[in-house]
């Protein structure tokens, strides 16, 4: 059984990356980290280093709790057994669907949003493959901002060229 630090809360907290993953799966002494040096990190920024638009605060809120979820089916009962380069997959590749639910999609978002989300991620950080699927999936939806949907262009056409 998962302790309570691992239960989902509506409410997103980052307290769950260390009382939860890092401690059911202690992974930052090892070269497959992320609950801390990522996870909580970005969390953190996103919860606290920014002032989002009401859309784009509903869409952190929700965003960063269906990573979180999506993580704890994940962590194994006994510690023994953790892989941490299987969770650092599947956390990352949680972002595109996370990023891009359909009630609460970064698409629907406005540029000052975008903007903000762009200026918190450090570069090192910026992971391109996450990146261009979700720009995909909203050029492929209808985007609300005209503008936006001109950015979003203008990324996945950089993304593409620096991929090559």
């Amino acid at each position: 059984m998962r302790p309570p630090e691992c239960m989902s809360s509506a409410k997103p907290s980052c307290n769950v990356y260390d009382r939860c993953f890092e401690r059911m799966c202690n992974c930052e002494v090892t070269p497959d980290r992320y609950f801390i040096s990522y996870g909580k990190k970005y969390c953190e920024r996103f919860l606290y280093g920014i002032q989002l638009s009401s859309a784009g605060q509903r869409w952190r809120d929700e965003t960063l709790v269906c990573l979180q979820e999506t993580i704890v089916p994940h962590l194994p009962l006994n510690s023994a057994q953790c892989s941490c380069r299987e969770l650092k997959t599947i956390a990352f590749r949680a972002h595109v669907t996370c990023y891009t639910q359909p009630d609460a999609s970064i698409c629907d978002l406005g540029p000052d949003d975008w903007l903000k989300i762009h200026d918190i991620i450090d570069k090192e950080d910026v992971r391109m493959d996450e990146m261009l699927a979700v720009a995909r999936i909203c050029l492929g939806k209808k985007m609300r901002d005209a503008s936006v949907r001109s950015i979003v262009q203008r990324l996945v056409e950089q993304l593409v060229t620096r991929m090559r």
